[in-house]
């Protein structure tokens, strides 16, 4: 079976030999433990004693972080079915517009010790508006910058929004460009050549939202970054480190109205 047939006879993508999959969230239950007899080949649940202070100690110990991660990028390039592939597994061309999210979430076990909380920012509430307004960029942590291969423009947009983010965007913010629509070959008028040299030092990865492709590959990848980002941030002097939330917003003339001084009252 060629790729294209394969492709057309599973239009969702999910290929377990293929494509990248999502996992769903999976939460330990307090005092309850799950088995897998090899007899039966099932899974048979199994009364256990209550976890040990032990085990509750090292679970107050779990780390959770909170990200925010902002899309850039034309219409029709694929921003929110990008998001939906990653965060539910699932794709849809979003030809109906009012059916559009604009926030999702999505919780990521990165090791035993830190669980990062994902906020994704679709872009389906400002996309027609000139100009996206600055709450839009406030506080992120990452920006992914989409293009499709089979749009050149789409592209060469990508440098307008690379300095609408960078005039609007935390310092520290970590950026990715992902290079969709990758599984339409015959359509392809964009280089990987090209791409990688706009990239230059940044994250970048070439997916399809349609077939599954290296999408969560590419946000992992975006989250380890961060994490090394904030790693390097809290190394640095104080008087050094980049300023957020709001912090960030005092300082660029936001702060609080001054309080009014008290008139004295006049003793006579």
């Amino acid at each position: 079976m060629t790729e294209e047939e394969d492709i057309d006879n599973n239009p969702d993508g999910n290929n377990d030999d293929r494509f990248t999959r999502v996992e769903n969230d999976v939460f330990n239950i307090e005092g309850y433990r799950v088995t897998k007899s090899e007899e039966v080949g099932e899974t048979i649940p199994e009364a256990s004693a209550p976890i040990s202070n032990k085990d509750k100690n090292n679970k107050e110990k779990i780390e959770i972080k909170k990200f925010k991660i902002i899309f850039l990028g034309e219409k029709g390039v694929g921003k929110t079915s990008l998001i939906e592939r990653y965060a539910n597994n699932t794709f849809s061309n979003y030809e109906n517009q009012d059916a559009r999210n604009a926030v999702f979430h999505k919780k990521c076990d990165v090791d035993k010790d830190l669980v990062v909380e994902l906020t994704i920012n679709d872009t389906s509430e400002v996309e027609n508006l000139q100009k996206y307004p600055k709450e839009y960029y406030r506080d992120a942590h990452g920006a992914i910058l989409v293009f499709s291969f089979a749009d050149h423009r789409s592209f060469e947009k990508l440098e307008y929004w690379k300095e609408e983010l960078f005039d609007n965007a935390p310092e520290d913010i970590v950026v990715c460009i992902l290079g969709n629509q990758v599984d339409r070959t015959a359509d392809k008028n964009v280089t990987s050549e090209e791409a990688k040299a706009f990239a230059e030092d940044n994250l970048y990865v070439e997916v399809s939202a349609k077939a599954g492709n290296n999408v969560s590959m590419a946000f992992d990848e975006l989250i380890n970054r961060i994490i090394k980002k904030q790693q390097e941030e809290a190394k640095k002097p104080k008087n050094e480190k980049v300023l957020r939330g709001k912090e960030e917003r005092q300082s660029l003339g936001l702060k609080k109205e001054k309080e009014v001084p008290e008139k004295k009252k006049k003793c006579c």
